[in-house]
Formats: C-alpha cells, structure tokens, sequence
C-alpha cells in the first residue's frame, strides 16, 4: 500500500493530506521557525489534543497514521477513525487494508500520527501498545505540536466534477479540495489519452460541475501534479482574480453600506459547508463581503446558486449569485483580509424590489418603490397636477368604477409585472412615476407627474429612480428587460428634452429610436361603416406578413419598434406576458390582423386588450396600424376595417394609432395629436445616462 491514494472522495478538509505535506511531517523532526520563518509551530497540550480526536469521532472524520521503512525512504501512511478518549489511551481503527504492515512487521516502525485542522498540522508521536489487523493502541503523550504548513486554509469537496481541457484534449475527474486561491483534483486517463498530451506550461480550461449545475469554468495553471499513467492529482491555481460576468458600465449601480451590515448565508457548492459572511456594501446588480485570506473560501468565478441575504430585521432574499473578484483589503488595519465582490445572475422580481427599495430610501428618505399607497392620496395628486385634465376626465369618469378596480391591483400589493415610484414628504405625494411590462421583454414607462412648486424637485427625483431602477434590474433575467419604451407628445418640454434628446444625442437607431404616430379616437356610428370593397379581406397575420412588416419599417425608419413590441416573425409570441397579467386577474391579449388587397399587404392592425385605465390615455387598450403600401388604401377602406375589429371585441370606441404618422396626413385620415414612441435597448444604457447627467446635473449614479 506504498504511496497510498490520499486523496480519497469521501476524505474533507481537515484530512486531506498532500504528499509533500506528508513527506515534510514525516521525513525529519518537526522543523523550528528558525529553520524556516515562514512556519509557526504552537504547543497542544494532552487535554486538547484529547478534545480534537473526539471532535474527529463525532464529525467521522479520520486522522492519518505514518509509518516509515527501516532501511528505504519509503512511507506508509493509513486511514484511521479514532475511538471516544477519555485518558491517554488511544484506540484507532483502520479504514483500509494494512496488509503491507501487518505482513512485514520487522519493515517499518510507527512514525507519528497527523491530524490535519484547517491550515495546520498536529502531529503527536505516541507509544504505541499494539497494532493488529483491526487497529492500533497508543499511550498518547503530554505534549504535541500543532504547525502550520498552508497559506490558506483548504476545504473538502463532495460530489464536485471536473473537466479540464487543453487544446482540445479532455481529461474527467473529481475535485479534492480548494482554497481560495487554488484547488487540487484528481483526473483519469482514457485510452487513447496519456498525460503526455498535457502540457504543464500552459494554461488550462477548467470546468467544475455538481449534476447538471456548472459552478466554475475558467482558465487555470497546473502549479503541482503527482505521477501516475492512469491516474494523476494537479493543484490548479486560478490566473484571474478578478472575471468580466458582464459587459462593463460606465454607470454602475448605486452602492450604499447600510447599518447594521446585513449578512450573506449559503451552503458553499463545493464543500457543502454552510457560509456566513457579513455584506460590505450592497447595490442591486451585487454587493461586496469581506473574509479572511487564511480561511478564504470565495473562487473566483465560483457560482452559488442559492444565496441568502439576511438584513437585521428578519426580513431576507434569495438569488443565484457569482463571484467576480477577491482582492486584498487596501487598509493597513487590516492585513490578511480580502474583499470578494459578488454579482447577483437572477432572483425573483418581488425579491429583487425588496432590494432596490432599501438601496433607494438609503440614499433619499423620501424615495419609495412599489410602496402601499393611500388610493384616495393617489388619485387626488392625479388631480391636483393637472395629470388628469378635463378632457381625459370625460373618459375616466365613463369607466371610473373599472379604472379604480385595476389601481387596486397594481398598488396595494405591486405584481411582478408593474413598478411605480413615489417622492414622498411628510406623508404628502409630490412626485409619482410607473412601469409595466408590457411585452415579453420590453417595460412602458408611464404616469409622470410632480406638483409644481419652485422647491420640489421631486419629478427629477422619480426620474432618477426609474432610472436606477432599468440600471438595477435589466441583467435580472426574472425582470424580462431587455427595452424600455414610452409614448409622448412632441409639444411637451419635459419628455422631449429628457427622452427624445436622448435619441438625438445616441445618433444610433439600434440603441435608442423614436417613431411617430398619429392618434385619434374611433367611436361606432350607429347606421354602420362602408363594407370593404371586393378583392379587399381583412385575416389573421401570418409569418410572411410579418417579414413584410419588418422589411418595411427597416427602409422608413431602422428603430427597435419591431423587436421591442414583439412584432418579429419569429418572435411575435406574448402568452408569458398574457399569463402574467391574468395571474393577478388583470387583463392582457393582443391580435394581429392583416389587411390585404388580391393578396397584396396593405396594413396590420394590432389590436391590444387591457384592462381599462392600465395606462391613463388608453395606449395600453388601443389598435395600432402600420401602413405597409398605399395604393388603392383610403380612409373608407381603413373605416370598415376598424368596425369589423371593434365589432369582433364588443367596443364602442377604442383609441387608435397610426404608423408613421405622415401615412395618415396621406391618406386623409383624420387623427387628433401625435405620440412619440421612445424605446432604449437595454445595451445601451451608458449612453442614455451620459446624456441624461449632462442633462440633469444633479442626478448622480
């Protein structure tokens, strides 16, 4: 059993034992710190090197019993469950076979007994009594010694694989052990492979896996390896400390350290072993802990795919979260320390909220996200701002019973699908701002209104909060942001400055785009609307149309209408959205008709269903029509077609939209304002926000 596999799966982190760790505790007298400083060596009395076995006996584990050849250097080294002690008597029992020593008595004497803790070593050298086939008997001494031999502290691992690649050669094993800096597996050979197509001055690609669940890939370098034809253990240290999970922002989310500190809590993926560590500072996107080096236990690019957050008053979240870097603690008070910077991959969009809501009150006591509001407060501000004027007041009142019934919903107990954000002083409401997620991926920015008074600067404040928001929650993949999009008439200051500058000063259609509708209302007449003429059909889109649609709008305008609002021919499928609306009894559907005539497309109509009220001009209960070709098309044509939609739906009137807006000054049809449709794609944030602060200099990120 010479040389035995020490490295076994089932062996954790106090008893994982290296050959040269072992070679140096058992080769010589136990070295001093003048022979080398680097090492401290502490006295273990009788008594505690006592309690430290029977710590052993009751977690299972096992300590290492050496033994050393009389004439070669040549070791032996044997597994060994300690029974209770009471007294300096010792009973050990052997967990593998010791055939070798039990055959060869005269060969090898007793050595010493290593019991691994952590970072360091106790080594005892006892008398021993009697060794048989089933264990051995030792009168412990009065004294040992415990030294340590490791930098960092290195943990067990269970159940975690590896695969570790190099120019197209993959070799499979298992992971032994870890410290933050490294870790040591053990790999296989499979014919034809030998470890000769592994070039140790090279770096490797190394994958870690637990089932189906990846919890580190990156490139490594084989610092040690053991020999061995089929079977060899490398110690892989990482090369970089600090990884890129995403594209780097020029505007990062807001940090805020909070008291008392929360904590983090999870069991660590590859020992198993339950983790606590107190939060540094905490953003939306990730926070940031901090640990010991010396028992370090944060890879670098290791994945925890259930990590808690624990604030002091009970309340806690959980998300799956990355580790991006580990770097030292930049503070000469305290050495040895490293900060571990972690970024949150996904949680729930409720959870998420959670967060974001403390981060934001942190940093403006008067800021709230998705609050309980006083629906009565609510409304009155509406009022009061003049957000509800008269002209919009004839529509509510119509419909004020179903319009207070979907308020309800949306805020006394905000869904996963809406957001609002309120400016609040001394209980009085001065600046209200909203979202919804509309489509699959895209969220309608809505409702801003502030009271107007030469100290309130609470529309900014809402502005800047939705914007930390979409800078917060765009990468969570729960959220389902990849756009955020909103209407607005060209004639009002505000918008236009703040979204349609932003536009402007992107210069980039793919990153952010403005289209132009034309709006009108469109009510039944009693007697009924013209028929369509023959050759003219009104049917259900097909994917065609919608290539049609897509290729058309590229030439007018090249935005992100079609992507942002689901209109692709491959992606024109919002039965997610549609079940998150009815999951809280809200309304949500959408319909795509075709008009053509022989054939030949001439417009879609897509007609969108929700609840009355969703969005205060109806844009969210609208039809909108995208002119694809004009000829033969006029105002009679497009008349029939609506009553045959409205009839369809059982509505007497409903809000409609016209793309572009110069289609309808062509064809005569008579439209009452413009909207403007703002979208931003979500990789292009930086952009908006580097307009947005030389716009707004006080909103800071």
């Amino acid at each position: 059993m010479e040389r035995a596999n020490l490295y076994p799966d089932e062996i954790q982190a106090e008893t994982c034992v290296s050959s040269n760790e072992k070679q140096s505790l058992t080769a010589r007298p136990l070295p001093t710190p003048v022979e080398e400083p680097n090492r401290t060596s502490k006295q273990i009395n009788l008594a505690q090197l006592i309690n430290k076995l029977n710590a052993i006996n009751f977690l299972d584990k096992y300590l290492y019993i050496n033994f050393r050849h009389k004439r070669y250097r040549r070791f032996l080294t044997f597994k060994a469950k300690p029974n209770p002690c009471h007294n300096d008597h010792l009973t050990c029992l052997w967990q593998q076979d010791v055939v070798n020593l039990v055959d060869q008595p005269n060969c090898y004497e007793f050595g010493n007994i290593l019991i691994p803790d952590g970072k360091r070593f106790i080594t005892a050298i006892p008398e021993v009594l009697e060794i048989d086939s089933q264990g051995i008997q030792l009168l412990l001494p009065e004294t040992c010694n415990a030294e340590d031999v490791r930098s960092a502290r290195r943990h067990g691992c269970r159940g975690v694989h590896v695969y570790v690649t190099q120019n197209g050669a993959l070799f499979y094993g298992s992971m032994v052990d870890f410290s933050a800096f490294s870790f040591r597996v053990q790999v296989k050979t499979a014919p034809p492979q030998t470890f000769a197509w592994i070039n140790a001055d090279l770096p490797v690609n190394v994958i870690l896996f637990d089932g189906d669940k990846t919890l580190y890939s990156g490139d490594c370098r084989i610092f040690k390896q053991t020999h061995g034809h089929s079977s060899q253990e490398w110690v892989l240290t990482v090369t970089n400390r600090e990884i890129r999970r995403f594209r780097p922002k020029e505007f990062r989310s807001t940090r805020q350290k909070m008291v008392p500190l929360p904590t983090i809590s999870f069991r660590h993926p590859l020992s198993k072993n339950y983790i606590q560590l107190e939060v540094m500072d905490l953003s939306g996107t990730g926070l940031a802990v901090k640990e010991e080096s010396k028992h370090a236990v944060l890879l670098p690019g290791l994945i925890i795919p259930d990590l808690r957050i624990c604030f002091s008053d009970g309340a806690n979240v959980t998300c799956s979260a990355q580790v991006v870097y580990s770097k030292p603690v930049e503070n000469e008070e305290e050495p040895g320390m490293l900060r571990c910077g972690v970024a949150i991959l996904d949680m729930d969009a409720d959870e998420h909220v959670k967060i974001l809501s403390l981060i934001q009150q942190t940093g403006n006591k008067n800021t709230y996200l998705c609050n309980q509001v006083n629906s009565d407060d609510l409304w009155n501000f509406f009022f009061e701002t003049g957000f509800i004027y008269p002209e919009k007041y004839e529509y509510i009142e119509r419909n004020k019973f179903l319009i207070k019934q979907t308020y309800k919903k949306l805020y006394t107990a905000p869904p996963q699908i809406a957001r609002h954000f309120i400016y609040q002083k001394n209980g009085l409401i001065l600046a209200h701002m909203a979202m919804v997620r509309f489509y699959e991926k895209s969220w309608l920015i809505h409702h801003h209104a502030a009271l107007r008074t030469s100290s309130n600067r609470g529309g900014l404040a809402v502005l800047n909060q939705i914007g930390s928001f979409i800078n917060d929650s765009h990468r969570i993949n729960s959220i389902r942001m990849n756009y955020v999009f909103c209407f607005f008439r060209p004639e009002n200051k505000f918008p236009s400055h703040v979204f349609g500058g932003a536009a402007k000063n992107i210069q980039n259609q793919k990153g952010c785009s403005i289209d132009q509708f034309a709006y009108f209302h469109f009510r039944k007449k009693k007697h009924g609307e013209n028929l369509l003429p023959p050759g003219w059909a009104i049917m259900p889109v097909t994917d065609s149309d919608l290539r049609d649609l897509e290729c058309n709008y590229e030439e007018k305008s090249s935005g992100l209408m079609i992507q942002a609002l689901d209109l692709g021919y491959d992606s024109h499928d919002i039965s997610e959205t549609e079940a998150a609306f009815a999951q809280i009894g809200l309304l949500r559907s959408r319909h795509l008709y075709a008009l053509k005539m022989s054939g030949d497309l001439k417009v879609v109509f897509v007609v969108n269903m929700a609840d009355i009220g969703l969005n205060m001009s109806d844009l969210t209960n609208s039809i909108k029509m995208f002119i694809v070709r004009h000829g033969g098309l006029n105002y009679q044509i497009i008349r029939a077609c609506l009553r045959t939609l409205i009839d369809q739906f059982q509505l007497n009137e409903i809000p409609v939209l016209t793309y572009p807006a110069t289609s309808a000054e062509a064809l005569a049809i008579p439209f009452e304002k413009k909207y403007n449709l703002w979208i931003l794609n979500m990789n292009h944030t930086d952009d908006y926000f580097r307009y947005l602060k030389r716009l707004l200099k006080f909103i800071k990120h």
